[in-house]
């Protein structure tokens, strides 16, 4: 019989062998060998991106192994410097998530890496879009029932490259973002109805806050049932829809989308011998861009004044596809919507059954197609790339021949504002005085030391002396930069907010222009503490390589930010702060005719007067003076009486282009400040007449399509402007300054009562 110790023993390493067995177990059970790490990354709208606009990087990742803390990190692979953007999530076993990081538009190939807390790279990809939207074209994008249905543009012609060609993005649910800056750099949205109850109560505040700022949103009517069985979309139409039903005669859609364009490129009329239609571009006057609109509308007129454009046929754009008729869409009947119209125009159509209705929305527009343009007989219509390409004010040059849409280099509208708030503390070093400086080193280096080492017979002192000279040089140079350059902690804050009204509040989109100036290298914390709001550099146009000029890293923590700002020594930076928050109404306005003039209501619901209003109405500027605090103030405007608009954008243009290309010399004579910051700051709001009355020149300026109110000037809008010196909206920086300004201008958009 064995001992009692070995039979103890024996028990013992059964027991651990067990242990291990059941550890091992346990551990394939809960992590299988098969377990992964998949990160999926998509970029932009379906791969397409804009120019100088935000776009998201949307990352869908799913963990099947062991959970970590991650960060997504995105950064440009272009040439220059720009922002670092981090995100950071937990990610627990076998779990999936989504997040959508809003980014900046400045490079085309962009690096996304997943790390770990160690900072080890878990997945790596480098990206690149198939097309950039450039030229001030619009992005069109889709949430299309069916992939068929997605809109489509004429074709190009075989010799233009495939990038050039223009694209249309087809959009998932799943993967729509729900933060209204991912969404801006979508011009016009197409939504079938059917897809409009599967977006999120997040995505649906981001649209609606996307379309009031000055987007375009087309929706196709499937069902009524989608439409009256979801309660955003229903209240957002501008027409109450009751009944469905076949309709047989729809050549309204046929004369709509043969007036797209009549006339080829060299102004022949071709075969159809129909009147040209003039298509005024994006960044024409507004005047030009109102009769361009009502001739779209009203069918071809005279045209405006200006600069516009005739352009091709769809003859030539089809390759000879006939755009004339098409018997069998006109014998089809079709599946139209009617019902009531509620505070829309009929831009197709005739009221009692209207194909296609147009309604403001804020800044906005929305247009309700009664039909589905995602079923027959509309998908088979020979006419349909021309229908889009109208609905969305696609000039037809930007298919047929891309290479005639280059616009020549272009000035960054980011620096208008820095040349408003760039310190004073800097000074530059006149280039005369430098060629001088220069010039008397040459000489004390050379002839006069040469000539007084011989006077005395030391030549050989020079290896004494030379480096005396520099040493004494470089002492000279240095208490030069001192003198020009050194100063105290500076912040400069210039915000420029746009009130959305939203029934009784409003959405504040905001733009924070930050000129900080450090006297050593040093990192500045800034965070956003707004709902939505992301951070990046000074964007330096087309001189600058569509870069970014100032560096950051940008931790993204939900939808706000946290950041750190580096400023090297002597110099100052330029960073922008674009945000979205709901908030109380600052100010609103209401603007009724009243005999030859309007009736102009303002409240104030700030708790400081507002000591110089401007109101833009029919093309003119005018003054309305104070407006106490929370007062509210009527103002009785004669038409006629106020400065044209153009006139005083006009004599701002030759400043900023000087103001923004001194900014760019390392030496100057400081000779172009801009001063007066509240008339500049209105001024930058209307680009468009900045730019030489919209006529292409090098030294344009371009800038975020929503900065320039140019397009409101005329017609059925009117535009408050209100300059409150000495206030902020934001609380972006996170460190005292020694020398701090801000200032902020409100704007605000209203339609016109008739």
């Amino acid at each position: 019989m064995p001992p009692k110790k070995v039979i103890c023993q024996a028990a013992l390493a059964f027991s651990r062998r067990a242990l291990c067995l059941w550890v091992a177990a346990w551990w394939l059970a809960a992590f299988p060998a098969g377990a992964e790490l998949r990160f999926d990354p998509f970029l932009g709208y379906d791969d397409i991106l804009p120019e100088r606009s935000w776009f998201p990087i949307t990352c869908e990742i799913f963990n099947d192994g062991p959970a970590f803390n991650a960060v997504i990190e995105v950064t440009a692979q272009d040439f220059g410097q720009g922002q670092v953007r981090r995100f950071m999530l937990d990610l627990p076993t076998n779990t999936r998530k989504r997040v959508t990081i809003p980014v900046f538009a400045t490079a085309r190939t962009w690096n996304i890496r997943l790390l770990d807390e160690r900072g080890k790279v878990r997945s790596e990809t480098t990206l690149q879009p198939r097309r950039v939207m450039k030229n001030n074209l619009p992005l069109i994008a889709a949430l299309s029932r069916t992939v068929g249905g997605v809109p489509i543009l004429p074709e190009s012609p075989a010799w233009v490259a495939d990038d050039s060609k223009y694209g249309v993005a087809r959009l998932q649910t799943a993967l729509f973002p729900d933060n209204p800056l991912a969404l801006e750099g979508i011009d016009v949205l197409y939504l079938s109805s059917e897809k409009a109850a599967d977006l999120s109560v997040g995505q649906v505040n981001a649209l609606m806050a996307w379309l009031q700022h000055g987007g375009h949103l087309i929706v196709g009517v499937e069902q009524l049932t989608d439409v009256n069985g979801t309660p955003w979309l229903r209240d957002l139409l501008p027409m109450t829809l009751s009944s469905i039903g076949n309709v047989g005669a729809h050549e309204a859609l046929q004369e709509y989308a043969r007036s797209a364009a009549v006339v080829s490129d060299n102004g022949e009329q071709n075969q159809n011998q129909n009147p040209p239609r003039v298509v005024a571009p994006r960044n024409a006057p507004p005047g030009v861009q109102a009769q361009a609109a009502r001739n779209r509308r009203n069918g071809p007129q005279n045209p405006p004044p200006g600069p516009a454009r005739t352009e091709p046929s769809p003859v030539a754009a089809s390759a000879g596809d006939s755009a004339t008729d098409d018997v069998q869409f006109d014998s089809t009947p079709m599946q139209v919507a009617t019902g009531k119209l509620r505070d829309g125009t009929v831009l197709i159509g005739d009221a009692a059954t209207p194909l296609a209705v147009d309604g403001l929305r804020g800044r906005g527009r929305v247009t309700v197609l009664t039909f589905s343009p995602e079923r027959e007989p509309f998908v088979s219509w020979k006419n349909r790339a021309w229908f889009w390409s109208k609905l969305a004010d696609v000039p037809s040059s930007a298919f047929l021949n891309p290479n005639s849409m280059v616009v020549a280099n272009r000035l960054s509208s980011d620096g208008i504002f820095r040349a408003m708030i760039e310190t004073k503390q800097v000074r530059k070093l006149p280039l005369g005085w430098l060629l001088a400086l220069l010039v008397a080193y040459l000489v004390v280096i050379g002839p006069l030391d040469q000539y007084w080492l011989k006077k005395i017979n030391r030549q050989m002192l020079t290896w004494v002396t030379f480096p005396c000279y520099v040493v004494f040089f470089s002492a000279l140079i240095y208490f030069i930069g001192f003198h020009l350059r050194a100063g105290e902690l500076e912040w400069n804050e210039l915000n420029v907010v746009d009130i959305l009204p939203d029934n009784e509040r409003a959405v504040l989109r905001g733009q924070t222009y930050v000129s900080i100036y450090s006297p050593n290298n040093a990192h500045y914390q800034l965070a956003g503490n707004q709902k939505f709001s992301s951070l990046r550099g000074e964007y330096l146009g087309n001189f600058g390589g569509n870069q970014e000029g100032s560096s950051a890293v940008v931790n993204q923590t939900g939808n706000s930010f946290q950041a750190d700002a580096l400023v090297p020594v002597w110099t100052s930076e330029l960073f922008v702060s674009d945000w979205v928050e709901p908030a109380a109404l600052p100010l609103d306005m209401s603007v009724r005719r009243a005999g030859d003039g309007w009736e102009v209501t303002v409240n104030n619901g700030l708790d400081r007067a507002l000591p110089d209003l401007r109101l833009v109405l029919d093309g003119r500027s005018y003054p309305l003076g104070v407006l106490p605090a929370s007062q509210t103030k009527t103002f009785i405007v004669q038409s006629g009486q106020g400065a044209p608009v153009s006139d005083m954008a006009h004599q701002y243009g030759d400043r900023f282009r000087n103001a923004v290309q001194e900014l760019r010399n390392s030496f100057g004579n400081n000779s172009n400040p801009i001063t007066d910051v509240p008339d500049g700051a209105r001024a930058a709001s209307f680009l468009s007449y900045v730019n030489n009355g919209g006529q292409e020149t090098w030294n344009n300026f371009t800038g975020p399509s929503n900065l320039d109110l140019s397009r409101f000037t005329e017609g059925r809008y009117a535009i408050l402007l209100a300059w409150d010196a000495g206030h902020s909206p934001t609380s972006l920086n996170q460190f005292a300054a020694k020398r701090m300004h801000r200032d902020t201008l409100y704007r605000l958009v209203v339609p016109i009562k008739m």
